[in-house]
């Protein structure tokens, strides 16, 4: 399975290479998204949220920094890594146990806001 989400993975960020701009054939793991490939935080982003509709999954929620993916290789490792051992289940650091990073951070100060509009349960 890691093989067949591999190379959905590397197509999808050729489509988005060929589609900003880009006339690239393939994509390698050590290519650079930004400085090789062309892309920016959007096209990143737009490449996570196809992913996520068609593997189920977004490994950068709460496993995996955004900031650390630089190359298509990083990419490859962070979506294999969200198939790792989920926190809570005895064989990873629970979340609750781990200093919040900046996502999570986030997440949280706006899920205090909507509170403290009422706009949260």
């Amino acid at each position: 399975m890691a093989v067949d989400r591999h190379e959905l993975i590397k197509a999808t960020v050729l489509e988005v290479v060929n589609e900003v701009g880009g006339d690239v054939d393939r994509v390698e793991e050590d290519q650079s998204l930004v400085d090789q490939l062309g892309l920016a935080s959007l096209h990143l982003a737009r490449i996570v949220a196809v992913l996520e509709l068609e593997l189920g999954t977004d490994p950068f929620a709460e496993r995996v920094a955004i900031t650390s993916v630089r190359t298509v290789g990083d990419l490859l490792r962070a979506y294999d890594e969200a198939d790792g051992p989920a926190p809570g289940d005895g064989t990873a650091p629970d979340a609750a146990d781990e200093r919040p990073g900046p996502r999570r951070a986030v997440a949280r100060g706006n899920r205090a806001a909507r509170l403290a509009a009422g706009n949260d349960a």
